[in-house]
C-alpha cells in the first residue's frame, strides 16, 4: 500500500506505539485517526502531527465500546472520505500467577485486548472491504505465541488474538482486504513499569525491549507490504516454531529464562 493519502484509523494511540506509529505515519502523508480514552492525550497528539505538517482525526473513544467503534469509523469517513486501513494496537496487560489475577484484571484484558480488536474490525470492516488494497494490522505480542509464567491471562488474549488474525487473513485475503498480525516484544513503555519489570522481562533474549519507534516501523512495514506475520525482533520466531515443535524442551528453555518470585 503506499501510505501518502490514505486514511489510517490507529488505536491505543495515546501514547507508547500508539504515539510513535501516528508520527511515523503522519511523516509519510497518511491521513491518520488516533483514538484513545484520553480527550487530552489524542488531541494533544493530533496537534503534534499537525504542527510536523501531518493531518489526524482526534478521536476519544474506548475499543471496548461497540457505540464508540463506530463512531470512530463514522468520522473518519467524515473527515477523510473512507478507510484505507485499521491498526488494532489498543491493549493492556497485568501480570500475574494464576491465583494471584483478580477477576476485574482479567475480564478488563479480555475486554480490552480481544473484544476491543473484534468491535473496532467489525465496525471497520464494511468500510476497508470498500476500499481496494485496504489493510487490517492486529498488535498482538510475542506473549501471542510463547506462554511464560505471570503472563497466563495476558498470554490467553494475545493467543486468541493470534488465531483470530489468522482466521481472518484467510478469510478475509479473498475478499480484498490484506490482514497482518504484528508479534512484538516486550515495549518500553508504561506497560513495563505498570506490569513489572521484574516479571516484564527475562534472561538473556527474554530481556530484549523494543523502543517504540522499533514497532512503529513494524507496523509501516505491515501497511506497506502485507506479510502475514512480523516477528519483532526477528529471531523470535526461531523460539516460536521449537515451541510448537518441542514445547517440553522450550518449557525447560522459558522456565530458565523467567525465575521471579510470586510477590507482586
Amino acid at each position: 500500500m503506499e501510505l501518502k493519502g490514505r486514511a489510517v484509523l490507529l488505536t491505543g494511540a495515546s501514547g507508547g506505539i500508539g504515539r510513535a506509529t501516528a508520527l511515523r505515519l503522519a511523516r509519510l502523508g497518511s491521513r491518520v485517526g488516533v483514538m484513545a480514552r484520553g480527550e487530552s492525550a489524542v488531541r494533544a497528539l493530533a496537534e503534534e502531527v499537525a504542527a510536523a505538517g501531518g493531518e489526524a482525526l482526534a478521536i476519544q473513544g474506548d475499543v471496548r465500546s461497540q457505540a464508540d467503534a463506530e463512531r470512530a469509523v463514522t468520522a473518519m469517513v467524515g473527515r477523510f472520505g473512507g478507510l484505507d486501513a485499521l491498526v488494532n494496537n489498543a491493549g493492556l496487560g497485568y501480570l500475574r500467577a494464576v491465583d494471584e489475577a483478580t477477576d476485574a484484571e482479567i475480564d478488563e484484558m479480555i475486554e480490552t485486548n480481544l473484544v476491543g480488536v473484534i468491535r473496532m474490525t467489525r465496525a471497520a470492516l464494511p468500510k476497508l472491504l470498500a476500499r481496494p488494497g485496504s489493510a487490517l494490522v492486529n498488535v498482538a505480542s510475542y506473549a501471542g505465541k510463547v506462554g511464560a509464567p505471570y503472563y497466563s491471562f495476558y498470554a490467553a488474549t494475545k493467543f486468541a488474538v493470534v488465531g483470530l488474525t489468522e482466521a481472518w487473513r484467510r478469510e478475509l485475503g479473498p475478499r480484498g482486504l490484506r490482514v497482518t498480525l504484528l508479534l512484538p516484544a516486550a515495549v518500553e513503555t508504561g506497560f513495563i513499569d505498570k506490569a513489572g519489570r521484574d516479571r516484564a522481562l527475562g534472561l538473556g533474549p527474554a530481556g530484549t525491549i523494543l523502543r517504540p519507534e522499533q514497532v512503529a516501523a513494524g507496523i509501516e512495514r505491515a501497511l506497506r507490504s502485507h506479510p502475514p506475520q512480523i516477528y519483532l525482533p526477528a529471531r523470535n520466531r526461531v523460539l516460536a516454531m521449537l515451541n510448537s515443535a518441542l514445547p517440553g524442551f522450550s518449557d525447560r528453555i522459558v522456565n530458565a529464562l523467567f525465575r521471579y518470585p510470586r510477590s507482586r
